[in-house]
């Protein structure tokens, strides 16, 4: 570990969970005018019948795919191939996941931080989270892609959650409303499952569990494959969300230094 992540660990078992340690007053308020922020621009392009979004991230769609060509790796329809018609049961299981798992393992672990623990902690895990996200927010802004599920005739995937069956689909309910069609590059799926992953390894470093915490990284893995399966990422996404992802942190930690160093000059 870095010496930031001792620091961030000690303090961690120096102070020991407890209620109430952070303004969550502030807090929640913070994390609503967050997802307000996502939500408007979500709505920038976030309907499908908008031709000029559709062009523009059709476009990009296809520069992505013709990267992935070039480097070997385009295996969206590779991946169904082998899960669809083998393994449905399962398949419906991944459509499960990926349409509750995303906001609801992340709000249960942020509000675990929020209440329960220490402040620096949480501090870190936030300002990682929210520099995540708003790194994909940008990118999604400026770069609409279109998914395979979404793509022309002879390129698009299946949209299993509508072929094969889930709790959810693109095509009516609450997640028509709430998600981006062309929020594909990054994957804010890998930004935020790493987050969780993070803060598990973080929080099992010191408290005998080394070997153990090796697991948390299952869960990014796993989610790899369900976003993949189901048609609504391309494999370079993956690889831009952990981008992001390894961005946050590198940027959560150098505001760490910062406030660390300024705490320090004061108290000379």
């Amino acid at each position: 570990m870095t010496a930031l992540e001792d620091e961030v660990t000690d303090a961690a078992v120096a102070s020991g969970p407890g209620p109430g340690r952070q303004r969550w007053w502030l807090e929640i308020p913070l994390a609503v005018g967050f997802y307000f922020a996502y939500a408007q621009i979500r709505d920038w392009h976030g309907s499908a019948t908008v031709h000029a979004a559709r062009v523009s991230a059709r476009h990009h769609g296809f520069d992505v795919l013709r990267l992935e060509r070039w480097l070997h790796i385009d295996w969206e329809k590779g991946a169904q191939a082998v899960f669809v018609p083998n393994v449905r049961p399962l398949v419906v299981g991944m459509n499960v996941f990926y349409g509750t798992a995303h906001f609801l393992v992340t709000v249960g672990v942020f509000l675990w931080l929020l209440f329960r623990a220490a402040p620096p902690v949480y501090r870190h895990a936030r300002n990682v989270l929210m520099l995540g996200t708003a790194i994909g927010l940008g990118c999604f802004a400026l770069y609409p892609t279109m998914p395979p599920r979404l793509m022309p005739a002879g390129i698009k995937t299946q949209d299993t959650m509508d072929t094969v069956g889930s709790l959810w689909s693109y095509n009516h309910g609450v997640l028509e409303h709430i998600s981006d069609p062309y929020a594909a590059m990054p994957s804010l799926h890998i930004v935020w499952s790493s987050w969780v992953a993070y803060v598990l390894w973080l929080f099992l470093s010191r408290r005998g569990a080394r070997r153990a915490r090796w697991l948390a990284w299952l869960y990014p893995l796993f989610t790899s494959l369900v976003v993949i399966v189901t048609g609504t990422h391309w494999v370079l996404d993956l690889a831009g969300g952990a981008v992001v992802f390894v961005v946050a942190v590198a940027a959560a930690k150098g505001i760490d230094r910062l406030i660390a160093s300024r705490s320090a000059a004061r108290t000379r």
